[in-house]
């Protein structure tokens, strides 16, 4: 169950490292590109799912929470720690607090949400909210957070992103009927891996000085995605959250965005995009895993409920 998404990303990697210069002459398109993925994932999406908002208020409100409370602070305090005790350096600190700060993905996190039961109405909400407020709430909170360590425009951050965004869902209402049902499901990956093998290519130059701190990275994004399970497992108990409830917004809670980190990372210096790449790779091995272990946990339960 590793699956296609990250076969495209690895492959993608390995070109953006060994072919980088077709990807740098290719880095004009990356607005357009990423415009088509966040086209691609919300072509399907019907808006009239928000009147019942009221109905999921408590799994969608914990889901927000998740997303631009905890985990940004989470990331913040142990990437800081980190920095201060000379573990990273400042280009994977900046990456760090970019993986915290963009939305959820769309495609990867509903289609395991699926998987494991939860309610789709739910994860759908949580991952269509967190992208259109991400114009908004991500250059607040990089501004909030960098505005010591590094310099750049928090205005030209959110009109870009929000042209990105806002112009792909415009003409996503205009063309909903004729293509929805049409769309091919991993075209959104292949535009993905293409965006991240441009990244890559770009960067690829200077890599050198984050390549040392892939373990540390690795091992950093293993532990923030279980402290991110270990809150959402406490407080969904806490509010006594239905099952289906609880896996509408586990994974997609901890499950970023990479192509509208990407957006950001280009108002940085090129190898700042190495945190958010790894970190991405992390969770997409990480998910099946989460997978396996819940099946065989409810299979378990299932069990035991028809012995008793």
């Amino acid at each position: 169950m590793i699956g296609v998404p990250l076969i495209i990303i690895i492959f993608s990697i390995l070109i953006g490292i060994y072919f980088p210069s077709y990807g740098k002459d290719l880095s004009p398109i990356v607005p357009f590109l990423q415009g088509a993925l966040i086209f691609l994932s919300v072509i399907k999406v019907d808006f009239k799912e928000y009147k019942k908002c009221k109905l999921f208020i408590k799994p969608l409100s914990l889901g927000l929470i998740t997303g631009y409370i905890f985990i940004p602070i989470l990331f913040f305090l142990i990437g800081y720690l980190l920095l201060q005790l000379d573990i990273i350096n400042l280009p994977l600190f900046v990456g760090i607090i970019i993986t915290s700060v963009v939305p959820q993905a769309a495609g990867s996190s509903l289609v395991w949400a699926k998987e494991l039961g939860g309610k789709i109405e739910i994860a759908l909400l949580l991952v269509i909210t967190t992208i259109l407020v991400s114009p908004f709430i991500a250059p607040l909170y990089i501004f909030l957070i960098l505005k010591n360590e590094v310099n750049f425009d928090a205005l030209s951050m959110f009109i870009q992103m929000g042209l990105i965004i806002f112009i792909p869902v415009a003409i996503s209402f205009s063309v909903k009927k004729k293509l929805s049902r049409n769309l091919n499901p991993y075209l959104s990956f292949i535009i993905m891996g293409g965006i991240i093998y441009i990244a890559v290519s770009k960067s690829v130059e200077r890599l050198d000085i984050v390549k040392g701190y892939l373990i540390i990275s690795i091992i950093l994004s293993l532990i923030l995605i279980l402290l991110t399970l270990l809150f959402l497992i406490f407080t969904s108990r806490k509010l006594k959250l239905r099952e289906d409830e609880k896996e509408a917004i586990f994974i997609p809670s901890f499950f970023k965005n990479i192509s509208i980190a990407i957006i950001i990372v280009s108002f940085f210096s090129p190898e700042v995009v190495f945190f958010p790449v790894i970190y991405y790779i992390i969770e997409q091995l990480f998910s099946p895993l989460y997978y396996e272990l819940r099946i065989k946990t409810k299979n378990k339960n299932n069990i035991n409920l028809k012995l008793l």
